[in-house]
């Protein structure tokens, strides 16, 4: 069964493949989870990088902490997948983030940081390069469709298969 921490990931990858989850849908939630984990990079200890806030009369304070990874797995439930550590190993917990975006891989703390070295350990995924791999599955699987004539109509099914290896080239490319 997918992980619950893979929700919003796995809701993305179905709106770019146009596979909306239901009684047609042509992947299984494990199906795109293992597209997904096939183009994932297990970020460990990465240095965050500081936004200064500039609050006036000369004054800088640093709440926002951004990662050079996107799209990362979430926290739920009190799962540790996505952790933001200090220097001395002390994890930031999600009681401190006032906000984190995970698509963006940015976290907001809930008070200043005064510029406080922050690591980030995590799963962040090649969202690009899920939807080309599970494209590419899709039209093998349309593969063995054929096309045929009948009553002075011609069926092409071979198109879809065209279709979706030119869509996922597109999400090669990006990816």
């Amino acid at each position: 069964m997918a992980r619950s921490t893979m929700s919003s990931l796995l809701t993305t990858l179905r709106e770019w493949i146009n596979d909306p989850s239901g009684t047609a849908q042509v992947f299984t939630d494990d199906a795109l989870q293992r597209h997904l984990d096939t183009n994932r990079y297990d970020v460990s200890f990465e240095p965050l990088t500081p936004i200064p806030s500039y609050i006036g009369g000369g004054t800088t304070a640093y709440y926002e902490y951004r990662s050079c990874y996107r799209w990362f797995e979430t926290t739920q439930a009190g799962t540790a997948i996505f952790q933001v550590q200090d220097s001395v190993g002390t994890t930031r917990g999600t009681a401190t983030w006032a906000d984190v975006d995970y698509q963006l891989g940015r976290v907001t703390l809930t008070t200043n940081q005064a510029g406080t070295a922050l690591y980030l350990t995590g799963r962040s995924f090649d969202v690009y390069g899920a939807a080309a791999d599970a494209l590419t599955d899709w039209a093998q699987k349309v593969s063995l469709q054929f096309d045929f004539s009948s009553d002075q109509q011609t069926f092409s099914r071979s198109q879809k298969q065209t279709m979706l290896l030119s869509a996922a080239e597109r999400y090669r490319r990006q990816a």
